[in-house]
């Protein structure tokens, strides 16, 4: 069966290889990316018929006016059946916090608030799907770091700001949005976080670092996955069987093992807190799902919207969702 699937990202890495690899096996790709002439000029040299089933869509995740656009094209062409929320930043040579005219940190509004708002825009599209996916991704540094929790007092302020602290902070709140809409939702939507490993740079990013960081990376480069191998197990989330996990079970590493979670994100309440922050602070978008708007313990077990009452039409209606 072919599906449609969105990665955003896609122009590069993983979010390339997995765009590349879906679109050979014949699904249609809507390849997601900040600047639209990159993204074509990385898959000119594929064949035609492949080029063919991959869709540039521009989209800039630290700007909620690109996001809405590009949401609102994707969701007037009719169901989507899966999202792989890949794209993030991570530029260690950025030393100092650059804020978005949004008003947000560059890595907290790129690599959380985007995938998030991207997400629930996108809801009324995976909704209408039969079997919708939803993958966030997530990193396996979280693990040298036990004791990092969001800062919800300073989300955007400067004075904190590292890239290496930025990034994972942000990688923390994805894992915990992904906990709290399997909790809510998993039940008609599959939702997974993928604990990614180190993997390699590719040639033309790795050259883009300050000579110091490419020295201190190299043997890193060296024992990486292949992005090749994260963009299978990209495709294994978003074509296989749907796992249908709760809560932490959508926490998973590249075997498709659940791992443990990390320790602020086991802690339910600093979930919810996450949620509600988060909502807020993309424009309280509505979500197709009722549920994915009330915490778990508080919502009646069957209050979602079923994606199979839309089967005929091509955009589903959406239901405001509600803060927790």
């Amino acid at each position: 069966m072919t599906r449609r699937i969105a990665i955003t990202g896609a122009n590069i890495g993983i979010g390339l290889r997995a765009a590349t690899a879906l679109a050979g096996a014949g699904h249609q790709v809507l390849a997601l990316c900040r600047d639209l002439d990159r993204a074509r000029a990385a898959y000119a040299g594929l064949p035609e018929d492949q080029q063919a089933r991959i869709e540039p869509v521009e989209l800039d995740l630290a700007a909620p006016a690109s996001i809405r656009a590009a949401a609102e094209q994707i969701v007037a062409a009719g169901p989507l059946d899966a999202l792989i929320n890949n794209a993030a930043v991570f530029d260690q040579s950025v030393r100092t916090a650059r804020i978005t005219a949004a008003g947000h940190e560059l890595f907290w509004a790129t690599n959380h608030l985007g995938p998030v708002e991207l997400t629930a825009r996108l809801s009324p599209a995976l909704a209408a799907a039969p079997q919708p996916r939803v993958v966030f991704v997530a990193s396996k540094g979280l693990v040298t770091m036990p004791r990092l929790a969001i800062r919800f007092e300073e989300l955007d302020q400067p004075t904190w700001f590292t890239p290496t602290r930025a990034y994972y902070h942000a990688k923390l709140a994805q894992v915990m949005t992904a906990v709290t809409l399997a909790e809510r939702v998993g039940d008609v939507l599959d939702v997974s976080c993928l604990r990614v490993p180190a993997v390699r740079l590719d040639p033309v990013r790795l050259a883009a670092q300050p000579r110091l960081l490419r020295a201190l990376y190299a043997p890193k480069n060296h024992l990486a996955a292949r992005p090749e191998q994260i963009a299978g197990v990209y495709a294994q989330l978003v074509l296989a069987a749907p796992r249908h996990a709760r809560g932490a079970d959508s926490y998973v590493d590249e075997r498709l093992h659940p791992v443990p979670l990390p320790r602020a994100a086991r802690n339910a309440a600093q979930r919810d807190r996450l949620w509600a922050v988060t909502q807020v602070a993309i424009g309280d978008p509505p979500w197709a799902w009722t549920d994915a708007g009330v915490p778990a313990r508080e919502a009646p077990p069957r209050l979602g919207l079923h994606p199979a009452r839309w089967t005929d039409e091509r955009t589903p209606p959406m239901t405001p969702g509600h803060h927790s």
